[in-house]
């Protein structure tokens, strides 16, 4: 579809803002341009004398221009030993009351593991990337940081809120994980991780009990995910995660209509965790 073709006005501004970001960090746009989750942000590999990088942007009104979400990529940006995209340079500016911002990231040439966050269709994945994931997880829980949660406690009690019942389970182990581990932010056939703008403190397990759930529409690769990872998934902090990854998708469904498939086998899956036959 080209600019013509009565698209949005969201991503007509978008286009927009990725092409003042590249002039303003002095590189060339190359290629399709890609639109994150409903529209919030675009990216295009972006050309400099130096290589080919990768260009993202996004917007935000100024009231919701801060916080974790909005500095996840510079937060993220000392996290050594974990495959991911290093951030190059990042630019900031303002047309009020919008507040917008160009990351430019080197470029990942491999390929989404799929097109949409929840698994759809079967995929093989070699052993050595099973390993490389496992212990890229393992050195991002060593990384100190002060983003997500804190207070298990308190973590506890309001997943138990959400699911409207206390949960007889004991309070977490607490370490760093990515929050949003799912199949189109993980790549083949080489393992890159993306998408930081979500990271930081989370049931130890959290990122694995997020990939389980998006992997339930394919039961084979569930049974892999919850094979590889059974040490995490099956401690009563796996299941702190994977109920707590599970009322995120859910809320999804509720607020966004997002996960129209994925939602059922997630209910079913909860219920099991609960050991009730009502979510």
């Amino acid at each position: 579809m080209t600019t013509g073709d009565h698209e949005s006005g969201q991503r007509l501004f978008l286009r927009r803002i990725l092409a003042e970001g590249a002039e303003r960090l002095r590189v060339t746009l190359s290629g399709d341009m890609v639109f994150g989750w409903r529209d919030r942000t675009i990216g295009s590999a972006a050309l400099r004398q130096d290589g080919r990088f990768w260009l993202r942007a996004t917007a935000e009104h100024r009231d919701w221009a801060q916080g974790e979400a909005w500095n996840g990529n510079p937060d993220a940006a000392d996290i050594t030993g974990v495959p991911k995209p290093l951030l190059i340079n990042r630019v900031e500016w303002s047309e009020p009351p919008v507040e917008m911002y160009a990351e430019l990231m080197t470029y990942v040439s491999d390929t989404p593991c799929s097109p949409t966050p929840d698994l759809r269709e079967a995929i093989t994945l070699p052993d050595a990337w099973w390993t490389d994931l496992r212990e890229a997880l393992n050195t991002l829980a060593g990384h100190p940081t002060e983003r997500g949660d804190h207070d298990a406690d308190a973590y506890l009690r309001e997943l138990g809120d959400t699911y409207e019942r206390p949960l007889a389970l004991p309070p977490p182990a607490m370490r760093t994980e990515h929050t949003d581990l799912h199949w189109s932010n993980l790549t083949r056939p080489r393992l890159w991780i993306l998408d930081w703008e979500y990271w930081g403190r989370a049931p130890a397990g959290f990122g694995v009990a997020t990939l389980y759930l998006h992997s339930l529409l394919v039961p084979d690769m569930a049974g892999q995910v919850h094979d590889e990872f059974a040490d995490l998934l099956a401690s009563p902090t796996g299941q702190v995660a994977q109920l707590g990854a599970a009322a995120h998708i859910l809320s999804r469904s509720y607020r966004v209509d997002d996960y129209a498939e994925l939602q059922h086998p997630v209910r079913r899956h909860v219920r099991r965790l609960l050991g009730e036959d009502r979510v």
